[in-house]
Formats: structure tokens, C-alpha cells, sequence
């Protein structure tokens, strides 16, 4: 739940029915805190942000309702330090999908925020791209790892189309197992196995690359290829992925992956991932385009 303005005030009304009395139930809760506000109150849906408060761990039911810590002690006065404080929890407990692309070490990308969610949260400005640099930083690495998934996975889906649209007959190895050490595989003399990884325009030509996808690249050689696809801003907001959402797709091989690789040492090997980035001029545009096909979007 998105905590708009209205949604942190009636968090702030439900937190302070919790602390004056016990509640039997959602209803018992939403009821108190409707007595207990303002006229502006009786127009506030109580409901669900109470039910999301339960589902997102902020609260509990168990014989009564009892608040998590991190509303536990909040204060009962609507001034703007405790709503924004109540954003932030809201935020910290329920991520929005969009968080990990439009946060990075460069800042808040607004571009990549959904107009209607960016609208619901201006009233947090001008401190707004600092809380969300706060709540990306505090975030669970699970949510990290869904949001990079689903980039892998689009993109995989666009080089699968491009590449059958190209008359090619590729097999996707990576919904077998993560083991191969690439995605594609694409029979012939020689084989063909390519890696695919996704990105937005402001992060191109870099990318994280596992210890096996290195291993891999180079025991492989010639049969090995790093395949980017550039996804414009848009892609990250729309609702399903178009042509017009990507902005292309570029490979770098083995070797030129292997020079930017540190080599290594008595001292220190890296065994987990590298985040890896080529000389520029390492990049070719695919011998393939686009397929004129749409996809799931990104933002779901």
C-alpha cells in the first residue's frame, strides 16, 4: 500500500485506538479510530490500511490487535514529522516495485516512478528522494533479487523472440537450471551460448556476472556471448513491453569480458559475482533486431 497522505493519517488514527484500549478485532480497531478523529475521519477508509498493517507484519491479532515496534511508539499528533515517519515504515514494510530502479548510487530517478505513485507522494517533498535512498538502503535483499529477476527474465524473453524471429531455433537453458553458466543455447558448428542480462539506458554496459557465468565464458571461448538488452525508461512503468520500449540489444565476448576481469591472486579470488564493465568500443549491436512482439511489462 502506496502511503499516501490520507493512508499515513489513518495509520496515525489506528495506531493511537491500539494504544488506548485493547482491540478485539479489524472491526473493534477501525471503529475506535474513527471515534477518536477528526470530522475528516469519517470520510478516511480505516479498513484497509488496518488489514495491510496485519498482512504486512505491522500489526498482529492474536487475542487483540498489538502494533509492531516501529509503530509501537509513535506519536498521536498528525504533525508532518510523524506522517512522514509513518511513510517510511509503510515503505520499509512494503516496498513498491519500482524502488530498486529508480534508487541508485546516483540517486532518485523520478522518470522511472509511475506518474499516479509519484503524484501520491509528493506531499513528502522536499524530503522525498531522500526517504526513498533511506527505505532502498534498509529493504530486504529478497526484494532486491525479485526486481533483477524479473529484468533477467524480460529480457531473456526479448532475445528469445528476436533470435526466433530471426529464424534461429534457441533453446532457453536457463528455465532448466542456473548451472549452465549462460541462457540461450542455439545449436550449429559451433554452438552458440549466450548470456543474457538486462538493463535500463543509465546503467548500460555494465552488469553483475556470477563466478560460473565467468568460468563459463571462458572455458567456452568463441562459443560464449554476453548479450545486453537496453530498456528505455518507460519500460519500467508500462504495462506490458513493446519494440518501442527497448532500446537495443548488444553483445561483448569472452574475451573481451576476460580484460576487464581482474585476474587472480595467491591473495584474493572473487567467488560469488563482480559487477563487470568493458571498454565501451567491446560493444556490437546484435546481428538481430527486436521482434515486433509484446510482452509482460516490468512493473507488476
Amino acid at each position: 500500500m502506496l502511503p499516501r497522505r490520507g493512508t499515513a493519517y489513518a495509520v496515525l488514527l489506528l495506531c493511537h485506538a491500539a494504544r488506548l484500549a485493547a482491540r478485539r478485532d479489524v472491526a473493534d480497531w477501525v471503529r475506535a479510530a474513527r471515534s477518536h478523529g477528526t470530522f475528516v475521519a469519517a470520510a478516511t477508509d480505516l479498513t484497509s490500511p488496518a488489514e495491510h498493517l496485519l498482512a504486512a507484519g505491522l500489526a498482529d491479532q492474536a487475542e487483540g490487535i498489538v502494533l509492531a515496534p516501529p509503530l509501537a511508539g509513535i506519536a498521536g499528533i498528525a504533525d508532518g514529522a510523524t506522517l512522514r515517519h509513518i511513510a517510511r515504515v509503510l515503505l520499509t514494510a512494503d516496498p513498491p516495485a519500482w524502488l530498486r530502479i529508480a534508487v541508485s548510487p546516483n540517486g532518485v530517478a523520478r522518470h522511472y516512478i509511475p506518474t499516479a505513485d509519484l503524484q501520491a507522494l509528493e506531499w513528502l517533498d522536499p524530503q522525498l528522494d531522500d526517504m526513498l535512498v533511506d527505505v532502498c538502503r534498509a529493504v530486504s535483499s529478497p526484494r532486491n533479487t525479485e526486481v533483477r529477476k524479473r529484468i533477467g527474465n524480460a529480457a531473456e524473453a526479448v532475445v528469445l523472440a528476436a533470435l526466433r524471429a530471426d529464424g534461429r531455433h534457441p533453446t532457453h537453458v536457463a528455465a532448466i537450471s542456473d548451472a549452465f553458466g549462460y541462457d540461450i543455447e542455439i545449436a550449429g558448428s559451433p554452438v552458440l551460448r549466450i548470456e543474457v542480462k538486462g538493463c535500463s539506458a543509465n546503467s548500460r554496459g555494465t552488469f553483475h556476472l556470477s563466478r560460473n557465468e565467468y568460468d563459463r565464458s571462458q572455458f567456452y571461448d568463441d562459443e560464449w556471448l554476453l548479450t545486453q538488452v537496453v530498456f528505455a525508461n518507460e519500460a519500467f512503468v508500462a504495462p506490458s513491453l513493446k519494440p518501442a520500449h527497448i532500446i537495443g540489444i548488444f553483445e561483448v565476448n569472452a574475451r573481451e569480458i576476460a580484460s576487464a576481469v581482474p585476474p587472480d591472486t595467491a591473495e584474493f579470488a572473487w567467488t560469488d559475482s563482480a559487477v563487470i564493465t568493458p571498454p565501451p568500443e567491446a560493444w556490437r549491436p546484435a546481428p538481430y533486431a527486436v521482434a515486433d512482439v509484446i510482452l509482460p511489462g516490468l512493473a507488476r
